[in-house]
């Protein structure tokens, strides 16, 4: 039954079934609701929106066991999607550690599987490995690959990774999608971690509060995900890193892109390892001398351990990064006028990076009081970025195309 009527709200211009689909993913994204709130944000009379709430539950996609705050009266019902028979499955593939999780509409995780990799693989034997968890996942909870209602997979990282220009992003893509699609009978979709992370933090914690919500991870490479207005809109795989490539300095260091002064020369951890060995070269002291014998030993690993033990050097450089991050962000908040701003990535919490990442953004904003943009850590899970790929799955059926 799910299954079904979710490919008519894909599918369908039947005008009942687009406000039947309008009314299932405002529950979705905002329950649990009550139907006061529902007919307005649908711009729906009450009795239409009744009617069509009606029909919702006993098709069994929404239910309405819980009870609102009494202004005086009765409790009013509370709408909210019925996660029972709906089932995701959300990936991130990496070189490193892939992430493989099956959950619930509600994006709850049922199930997860962590896949090290100790040789480089190409990516269609990735697939091949991970797509066999996935049978053996969903074996364990008595399911098949049929009763999905799609994958989502992150692909970004691997193409990254095989150096592909970006010109010839969209022919490798699909032919990903095609070798996957042959293989699994359910939707499929490929997306970029960035957007996928992006669209789990804000569904999972933001979407209530926050109608111009901007993520930013900052890595190997910095990239950023705006959603406005609770819509959701993922820039192309090939555009995932472009917020890296905010100009800071006209004059600045040339960037692997052609331009000068690009973010990702001041803040990435590349860019961070960059300035230490520099450091080092001038003699400056430094713990790291003391745990390797040569600068060619010196990883993002090493300098991480130097920051554990509070290296001055060290931190010199990760807050030098952060400085120049919360300036590129503060940037993008005076465009985009974003109210809530969530930072994650690999740098965020290392030491004292968020906090001068944010007193950045803060003193940039500083003169515009009427922003006020809440600045966020991004929530510690592993998961997000897996989890926002499944998730994303169940919008695809919703959106309107």
């Amino acid at each position: 039954m799910l299954h079904t009527l979710l490919n008519e709200f894909r599918t369908s211009k039947n005008s009942k079934t687009q406000k039947l689909k309008v009314l299932y993913r405002l529950i979705l994204n905002h329950g649990p609701i009550r139907a006061e709130t529902l007919a307005s944000l649908a711009s729906m009379k009450p009795a239409t929106c009744a009617r069509l709430l009606d029909e919702l539950s006993k098709c069994q996609l929404i239910s309405t066991s819980e009870l609102g705050e009494s202004t005086g009266g009765r409790k009013p019902i509370l709408y909210s999607i019925n996660p029972a028979d709906g089932y995701l499955v959300g990936i991130e593939m990496s070189d490193i550690y892939s992430t493989i999780v099956l959950q619930n509409l509600k994006l709850d995780i049922l199930g997860m599987v962590k896949v090290k990799y100790e040789h480089l693989e190409t990516a269609e034997n990735m697939l091949d490995h991970l797509l066999n968890k996935v049978n053996t996942l969903l074996e364990e909870h008595h399911l098949k690959l049929e009763s999905l209602l799609g994958i989502g997979i992150a692909i970004d990282h691997i193409l990254e990774r095989d150096k592909l220009p970006y010109h010839q992003y969209s022919a490798r893509i699909q032919e990903l999608y095609r070798y996957i699609t042959d293989k699994v009978p359910c939707f499929v979709l490929l997306g970029s971690g960035i957007s996928f992370a992006a669209f789990a933090e804000y569904r999972l914690r933001y979407a209530s509060d926050s109608q111009r919500f901007l993520f930013t991870t900052c890595d190997t490479d910095i990239r950023s995900c705006t959603i406005i207005n609770n819509h959701y809109a993922p820039a192309p795989i090939s555009t995932a890193q472009a917020f890296g490539h905010t100009t800071i300095d006209i004059n600045g260091q040339r960037c692997e892109c052609g331009s000068f002064g690009c973010l990702k020369q001041y803040s990435s951890l590349s860019a961070i390892k960059t300035r230490i060995i520099k450091q080092l070269r001038l003699g400056k002291p430094s713990v790291i001398n003391e745990l390797v014998n040569h600068e060619s030993e010196i990883n993002y690993h090493i300098i991480f351990k130097a920051l554990t033990l509070n290296d001055a050097l060290c931190l010199e450089a990760l807050e030098e990064a952060a400085y120049y991050y919360g300036i590129a962000i503060a940037n993008a908040v005076l465009i985009t006028q974003a109210d809530v701003v969530v930072c994650g990535g690999t740098l965020t919490p290392k030491n004292h990076f968020f906090a001068v990442t944010k007193k950045s953004i803060e003193d940039k904003l500083s003169i515009f009081p009427h922003i006020k943009t809440r600045i966020y850590p991004a929530n510690d899970s592993y998961e997000i970025v897996a989890q926002g790929a499944g998730g994303m799955v169940i919008q695809n059926y919703l959106f309107d195309y």
